[in-house]
């Protein structure tokens, strides 16, 4: 297993992260157990969870997870606990009504919620789920410092944030000697978010036009968690341009709303061309990808079994040149081989 430095964090980070979504059962169940165990083996101790993971039962993921490394012995100096706090709350989805909860009370308390849950008495990165324009900066680095200080966060990050908002926050927390976000979850992947497949107001850092933001995460040293780095398997091949074309009713909305477009269906070609060259799966060559330029990625995996599993970390073992990347993500048209 390859490891990285989170900033903030004095603990070794495996470079892929255990997404734990599917997980809805309290009690596990025992084929979800057997994945985390799996992941566990191949030496991945970063998780990734959030307050408002597990449907109908809001929550239930937490709980199934806090069973699961307490009934293994888990050292929990060994795991690195990833939690998500502020995720809208919704009221009725017809019509679609919600509050945002970025506020230092909702924080609070669904902070210590998950530590109920997690049986902890820390974690070690606290992302805010949503942001809100509304909330100040102020109020929101204020209060997650707060919790630094009480020792039960350690690690700040901001998921699905737009980049500008993390700069302000930070900005403000060195200006008034504090600390600020030292890790985002975004959608990152080689097939640009073109619309919201999850229609919450996702956050993405795919493609050409976050070229700044990416930069600026990258002087500041900070890591991005990645979602989705395969597009929801749009970048497996498993849409072609000429499905789509023939007959768009047959793809699955969530790929429709988000992928399906000409310069990635171009993009997914090219990962095609060269994973041919180089004796490698499509899936392979477009992780790669996510995995070979100036930011940190982590991306976070939910493999459906072993061979998915090993395949996907396999990639740690595959960088592509700055040449095959400009290729595959349509910023040079230089074919590299």
């Amino acid at each position: 297993m390859e490891y990285t430095k989170i900033k903030g964090l004095d603990k070794k980070c495996s470079r892929f992260i255990i997404g734990t979504m599917t997980i809805s059962d309290p009690n596990g169940p025992e084929e979800e157990y057997k994945k985390l165990d799996d992941a566990w083996e191949q030496g991945v101790n970063v998780i990734d969870a959030a307050h408002s993971y597990g449907f109908p039962r809001i929550g239930s993921t937490e709980i199934a997870l806090g069973k699961w490394w307490r009934d293994r012995g888990i050292n929990r100096e060994d795991m690195v606990i990833t939690t998500k706090c502020a995720h809208p709350r919704y009221f009725d989805m017809k019509p679609f009504l919600q509050r945002t909860a970025v506020h230092s009370y909702d924080m609070e308390s669904e902070l210590h919620d998950s530590l109920t849950k997690w049986h902890t008495d820390y974690v070690d990165v606290l992302y805010l789920h949503r942001d809100d324009p509304n909330t100040t900066v102020a109020e929101i680095i204020e209060t997650l410092n707060k919790f630094k200080k009480q020792g039960l966060v350690k690690v700040f990050g901001a998921a699905n944030w737009q980049v500008d908002r993390i700069k302000e926050a930070n900005d403000y927390a060195e200006a008034h000697g504090l600390q600020g976000f030292g890790i985002v979850e975004e959608h990152y992947s080689l097939a640009e978010m073109v619309g919201d497949p999850f229609m919450q107001g996702s956050g993405s850092l795919s493609g050409p036009k976050y070229k700044e933001a990416i930069n600026y995460l990258v002087g500041q040293g900070i890591s991005c968690a990645s979602y989705s780095a395969l597009s929801g398997g749009f970048c497996t091949g498993r849409v072609t341009r000429e499905q789509f074309e023939k007959d768009p009713d047959s793809v699955p909305g969530n790929l429709k709303i988000g992928y399906c477009y000409p310069d990635n269906f171009t993009r997914l070609e090219r990962a095609t061309e060269l994973a041919a060259a180089k004796g490698l799966t499509v899936p392979q060559v477009c992780m790669a990808y996510t995995m070979s330029g100036e930011l940190d990625v982590m991306p976070i995996i939910g493999a459906r079994n072993h061979e998915e599993l090993m395949s996907t970390l396999s990639t740690m073992e595959i960088r592509l040149s700055k040449a095959e990347c400009d290729w595959i993500d349509l910023t040079s048209d230089e074919k590299p081989f």
